[in-house]
């Protein structure tokens, strides 16, 4: 559909002379142009044969306000470009009133029109004191290929807000007398859930199949169907405290068993089914399946990631979430891997729920490895790398935390220059996927 980008509009048409080429250097400049076409005014860029072509069209506009909201949006289409992720590029720096930079990012969310155009689209806040900003149409490192921009718009909305999100995670003990007794574990994690109802949540996270770990029972005993009454029985309960509910088992599905988190939603329906995809040695071996991909889910407050255990080793695992969009992973483990779940957060700009079994391993001095129980392994974390809360053996069983999931995690000279940059953004944007085998 077509979108009039005139209506309140602050940029100006692309017909205007305000719109100027820039390169940083001749000996790499692109091909610059402006096309008429029904009446409206194309700018494009054209690599001709060098991959090493770096240009952009810009403009500055003055006016604008801190403390109101802009939504910025670009339309284009590309030809002869293996990775519009590396070769096209909005960006948004905001000055004062003297032309400092306060603040530069990448615009990061896309869409597809209607009529199969890439859409760039992003709400902005800029920085206080912004009294100007500066619009990059960018193209860069595309061998043979171009790049033309239909249009764009900068125009004021209304402002977002916060997007409060309760996050609980839980510590069960496995190691208690009762292991064997899977009736008695089903009730434990049940008594934990109703726990973590009294923290009013929104997403609450259980541990790596607290349901049969430390049972004696092998993995085709007490593997469940996702019909079975474990299941039922959970989904109910994720329906009392009405919070999503990440719930791990070993899943039975036919003659394959697979490790397996479930999203529960808050009427007690499975909206989220992920299969553990790397898996240790000893579960291959116990005939464990792995899954093969790495879904998000919708929630009514943001979009969720899942991993499990091992998963969490592989940077790959996270990232494949965070460019499906996921903003909270979850991760449902029995190992310890703090620095690992750390840097998932980090170079994702994802906020981290670890709901943990064992701590950090020590020698007691017989040879053996064993948890130390002053370990904490269940934790939550946000974009910054920052442990926001830990429990473990010694803590209640459920710890709740409250994050705004439109807060900003800003940064000095974070790639952007001399100003603000949130790696959140700048850590997807800049990728280069072309280079990755």
């Amino acid at each position: 559909m077509k979108v009039n980008v005139q209506d309140n509009n602050i940029l100006p048409p692309f017909s205007s002379g305000i719109w100027q080429s820039w390169t940083p250097r001749l000996e790499i400049a692109p091909i610059f142009d402006k096309k008429l076409e029904c009446n409206e005014t194309l700018l494009i860029i054209s690599s001709v044969d060098s991959f090493q072509a770096y240009g952009a069209w810009y403009c500055e506009i003055h006016g604008v306000l801190d403390g109101t909201s802009y939504e910025i949006m670009t339309d284009y289409e590309t030809r002869q470009v293996d990775y519009e992720s590396v070769s096209v590029n909005v960006i948004v720096t905001w000055m004062d009133q003297s032309g400092k930079w306060l603040g530069r990012g990448y615009i990061d969310t896309y869409e597809i029109t209607e009529d199969g155009l890439t859409r760039l689209k992003k709400r902005l806040d800029p920085p206080a004191g912004s009294r100007s900003v500066k619009i990059e149409l960018e193209f860069r490192w595309s061998q043979g290929g171009s790049v033309t921009f239909r249009q764009a718009s900068l125009r004021p909305v209304e402002a977002a807000g916060s997007r409060k999100v309760k996050l609980v995670t839980t510590y069960v003990n496995p190691n208690g007398d009762h292991r064997s007794d899977l009736s008695a574990n089903l009730q434990e994690l049940l008594n934990t859930l109703e726990l973590a109802g009294h923290e009013q949540p929104d997403l609450v996270c259980l541990s790596e199949t607290l349901y049969d770990r430390s049972s004696g029972y092998r993995v085709e005993e007490i593997a469940q169907t996702l019909n079975g009454e474990v299941v039922k029985a959970i989904c109910q309960k994720a329906k009392e405290i009405q919070a999503y509910v990440v719930f791990n088992l070993y899943e039975k599905d036919g003659f394959c068993l697979y490790n397996t988190s479930l999203l529960i939603d808050r009427s007690g329906e499975i909206v989220g089914l992920y299969r553990k995809v790397h898996l240790p040695l000893f579960e291959a071996q116990d005939g464990i399946t792995p899954g093969s991909d790495y879904p998000v889910f919708a929630t009514d407050f943001g979009i969720v990631g899942l991993l499990i255990c091992w998963d969490q080793s592989f940077a790959e695992s996270a990232r494949c979430l965070r460019m499906k969009g996921a903003e909270i992973l979850c991760i449902s483990t029995a190992g310890e891997s703090k620095i690992q779940q750390i840097a998932r957060a980090v170079d994702n700009g994802m906020y981290v729920v670890v709901a943990g079994i064992n701590g950090d391993m020590v020698d007691d001095g017989s040879g053996k490895w064993v948890c130390n129980p002053r370990s904490k392994p269940s934790r939550i974390i946000n974009p910054n790398g920052d442990i926001l809360g830990e429990i473990g053996p010694d803590d209640s069983k459920v710890l709740g935390v409250e994050i705004n999931l439109n807060a900003k995690f800003m940064e000095y000279w974070m790639s952007v220059g001399p100003t603000f940059g949130e790696k959140r953004s700048l850590f997807a944007r800049e990728r280069r996927p072309d280079t990755y085998s």
